[in-house]
C-alpha cells in the first residue's frame, strides 16, 4: 500500500470535513441570518395575503391624500 497517497487522501478528507463543519458553524452563529421558522412565517403570511404590503402602502397614501385635502379645505 502506498502510504503517501493514503496520507494525502486522509488529509484531504479531514480538511473537507473540518471545512464543512466550520461553514455550518459560521452560518448558524451569524445573528443577522433569518431562521427557517421566520422564513416559513413570512412565506405563510405572503401566501395568505399576497398583496398585503401593497395594500398597506396604498392605505397610507390614501390617508395622506385625505389629510392634504382636509388641510386644503380648512386652510
Amino acid at each position: 500500500m502506498d502510504y503517501e497517497k493514503a496520507t494525502l487522501v486522509c488529509c484531504i478528507t479531514l480538511f473537507l470535513v473540518v471545512g464543512v463543519n466550520a461553514a455550518i458553524y459560521v452560518s448558524l452563529a451569524d445573528k443577522r441570518t433569518i431562521g427557517q421558522i421566520e422564513l416559513f412565517r413570512r412565506a405563510t403570511n405572503r401566501a395568505q395575503k399576497p398583496w398585503g404590503e401593497e395594500d398597506q402602502t396604498l392605505q397610507e397614501l390614501s390617508r395622506k391624500v385625505a389629510e392634504l385635502k382636509e388641510q386644503e379645505r380648512n386652510g
